[in-house]
């Protein structure tokens, strides 16, 4: 079962995660090829969203529905915050 987080998409659970580029590197991506994924979720591969959900501390199914859901349901990514605090692991 999915676990409920506090995000409708992928990418506002990933922006959740702490700055851009540290996020990039921890899921071994490019920072542009983040920002790709970021806009069309549909162009994750599923070895990427395994270390989605891994860095996220979630499971594959929860990362997949909010990659579904965004989309079905298309939005503007966040824009990177510059200056926003470093996620504590």
């Amino acid at each position: 079962m999915p676990k409920k987080l506090p995000f409708d998409t992928i990418a506002e659970f990933i922006h959740s995660l702490g700055e851009r580029g540290k996020t990039a590197k921890a899921l071994d991506i490019n920072p542009r090829t983040l920002t790709t994924r970021l806009e069309n979720p549909g162009t994750f591969t599923l070895a990427e969203l395994q270390r989605v959900a891994e860095y996220g501390h979630t499971d594959l199914m929860t990362v997949t529905l909010l990659a579904e859901h965004q989309m079905k349901n298309p939005i503007e990514p966040p824009a990177p915050a510059l200056g926003r605090p470093a996620r504590q692991h």
